[in-house]
């Protein structure tokens, strides 16, 4: 584009005015230490606060992740133990104490444990004694625990007592092996309610030893299970000492914390067992009691942190002492201008000196009112690539890159042209063929008239800092889409797909609260791969995966509309929420799905059909002012129970629940 015509202006360029400097004072010195002394103050503090983010951020993102494996054990746990109070609860309505046939109910009820116990990898054994506290019977053909338990405390309570609860005590070594268990006792009762004797289940602790090692939180973690009395139950790492040891009695003082008393929580505190600083989180289950604890070595935590504020502390510093450095430099620069303001003042060689100084720092070029080229520094060509005869006498769009669109130049040339100045960032082509960047100010350089004659341009190569705002913006964009996958994360099972348990909780509560508020009915579906584990067991873990993910596709292909919403609930268990839908709706999706499943034809050697099958139990209520997602769960979840008891691949509801409820329970019922 060519340039503004200006009114009789000189072609040759004039010597420059000669510029009147005034000397720095000892204000202005002062005024250059302040400042200096203040950018140095701002650039620790903000260090400070950027590392005391940081480790806050490292601390939080440590609490997030020993909350979840918490709330991970917590559910694994509970889903232990409720199956595990399922199949005490079924010993204790099956039993009949007390013996009086002469040994033959001894032996019928041992051989009944047996055939159940089979079914609970998490239960070492069972034996039942009496209410005198003889042992009467047990899993194992010969006597292999105490023969009385008058003295066990977990007896006492349960024959002072009359509630039907299912206890956890403190571990102890089971003979003739010396593993470590821990007791689950129930209350047997006769028909008037009188106390009948005790039912034992010992949770075998190697069991739970095994899966507790999957997890690993790096050196000095901890992941501990605690009753609540406060005593070890299960521990990794395993420690022989620290098996039943109360930590009330440990430190006393700590479990007196009230936020200790929370259902859920983190704090940061010495193991009263082996004095290491770790970071706690727990999550208490309300159903049993016990506690799960998972911890992280402080140590650990704050470790790549501490590098990362070491590292960042001797690069502040090392720019600090830059600072510092220039700091000086110029006030020195200032002393030595003072000393020399006189005869910069009266000679204009200072001027050059200064224009020097320029050059030296800076891309300095001059071009008359037409946009053509009349001086140029080194650092021009420099950066350009051109020789200064190559630039001399050539427009200057002779380093225009294809950056900009010409309304971009168009509103340089109108500033400049009514002696404006103008400032802006410019991409610009080098001889090679490289662009690179500039920061430009553009001053016009008057006539006796006002009008201009010359233009000096003055940049900074900024190329360096062009690229490092692009590295940073890609950062950014990198770090947005890793949240996003984060969240999607968060919200999904990674081996199905389907929504997880803690997505399917929240789609719940809002579910109700609709449905509560619309005045319209909520159906939900417990379904429950039969006999999975036996499918696991014959045909490995991969093949128990692969089988999953089919079940959820069949789920997912039933589940249609918009508010519907399948999820895996825990192991081989999943559920269907189904808003807006009676129990008769309700009942027509169920089957829907538990024929999608039998449709996969998947083989299944120990299926009642020799295929994999789905037993679903269904419970739909029209919400009212008292209606809660516990009642809700817990009626699908009696519903599914009586299905599997019931003979499984089949629909169950909690009204036919209840119904089969009221018929007696034989021997050869299977159970859920």
């Amino acid at each position: 584009m060519s340039a503004p015509n200006s009114d009789s202006a000189p072609t040759q360029p004039q010597p420059l005015p000669e510029p009147s400097l005034a000397a720095p004072d000892a204000a202005a010195r002062l005024r250059v230490e302040l400042v200096l002394m203040a950018a140095c103050l701002a650039l620790v503090a903000a260090t400070v606060l950027f590392l005391w983010q940081a480790r806050e951020s490292t601390l939080a993102q440590a609490r997030q992740t020993t909350s979840n494996l918490a709330e991970t054990l917590l559910d694994h746990m509970d889903a232990t133990l409720r199956e595990s109070d399922n199949f005490m609860a079924l010993v204790s309505r099956s039993v009949l104490l007390p013996y009086e046939d002469g040994g033959g109910a001894t032996q019928a009820l041992r051989d009944e444990i047996l055939r159940h116990l089979s079914e609970q990898p998490a239960l070492h054994d069972v034996y039942v004694y009496d209410s005198s506290g003889t042992l009467v019977a047990s899993s194992y053909a010969t006597r292999r625990h105490e023969v009385s338990a008058r003295e066990r405390d977990w007896f006492k309570l349960h024959r002072a007592s009359t509630r039907d609860d299912l206890m956890l005590g403190a571990p102890y070594r089971v003979e003739p092996h010396g593993e470590w268990v821990v007791p689950l006792t129930r209350r047997l009762a006769y028909a008037d309610g009188s106390f009948a004797g005790v039912v034992v289940g010992a949770l075998s602790m190697a069991h739970l030893q095994r899966y507790l090692d999957r997890f690993d939180l790096g050196p000095d973690a901890l992941i501990a299970l605690n009753n609540a009395e406060a005593q070890v139950l299960a521990r990794r790492p395993f420690s022989e000492a620290a098996m039943g040891a109360d930590l009330r009695q440990r430190d006393a003082t700590l479990y007196r914390r009230a936020d200790l008393k929370a259902a859920s929580g983190s704090y940061m505190a010495v193991s009263p067992l082996d004095r290491i600083e770790r970071l706690y989180s727990f999550s208490r289950s309300r159903g049993y009691g016990f506690t799960v604890v998972v911890a992280m070595s402080r140590r650990h935590v704050l470790a790549s942190w501490q590098r990362s504020a070491a590292v960042s502390s001797l690069a502040v510093a090392a720019v600090v002492a830059g600072l510092l450095l220039a700091g000086v430099r110029m006030l020195r620069a200032l002393r030595q201008q003072q000393a020399l303001a006189d005869e910069l003042q009266r000679s204009h060689r200072r001027l050059a000196e200064i224009q020097r100084a320029i050059d030296v720092h800076a891309v300095v070029a001059v071009t008359d009112v037409r946009g053509v080229i009349v001086s140029v520094n080194d650092r021009f060509c420099a950066l350009s690539k051109y020789s200064r005869e190559e630039l001399v006498g050539s427009p200057h769009s002779i380093v225009r890159s294809e950056r900009h669109p010409p309304a971009f130049f168009r509103q340089m040339w109108r500033t400049i042209a009514r002696g404006g100045i103008w400032q802006g960032q410019i991409e610009n082509r080098a001889k090679d063929g490289s662009t690179y960047w500039v920061d430009t100010t553009i001053v016009p350089l008057l006539n006796e008239r006002g009008k201009p004659w010359q233009y000096i341009a003055i940049r900074t190569d900024i190329t360096e800092l062009r690229r490092t705002q692009l590295e940073l913006e890609t950062a950014h964009e990198e770090l947005a889409r890793s949240n996003q996958e984060l969240a999607r994360l968060a919200a999904f099972d990674p081996l199905t797909g389907l929504a997880n348990r803690r997505r399917f909780d929240q789609a719940l509560d809002d579910a109700l609260r609709a449905a509560r508020r619309d005045g319209e009915p909520l159906a939900l579906l417990m379904m429950d791969v039969d006999r999975f584990k036996l499918f696991n067991d014959s045909y490995g873990h991969p093949a128990g995966d692969a089988c999953l993910r089919r079940v959820a596709m069949a789920l997912r292909g039933v589940s249609r509309r918009p508010g519907d919403l399948v999820a895996r609930w825990g192991g081989e268990e999943f559920a269907l929420l189904l808003p807006r839908t009676d129990a008769e709706g309700a009942r027509v999706v169920a089957e829907l799905v538990r024929r999608a499943v039998q449709l996969l034809a998947i083989e299944h050697r120990h299926g009642e059909t020799g295929r994999v099958t789905l037993s679903v139990g269904l419970h739909s209520l029209l919400p009212g002012p008292g209606t809660s997602v516990t009642e809700l769960v817990e009626g699908a979840d009696r519903a599914l129970y009586a299905a599997k008891r019931g003979g499984r691949n089949r629909v169950v509801t909690l009204e036919e629940s209840l119904a089969l409820a009221d018929t007696p329970v034989s021997a050869s019922t299977p159970p859920p």
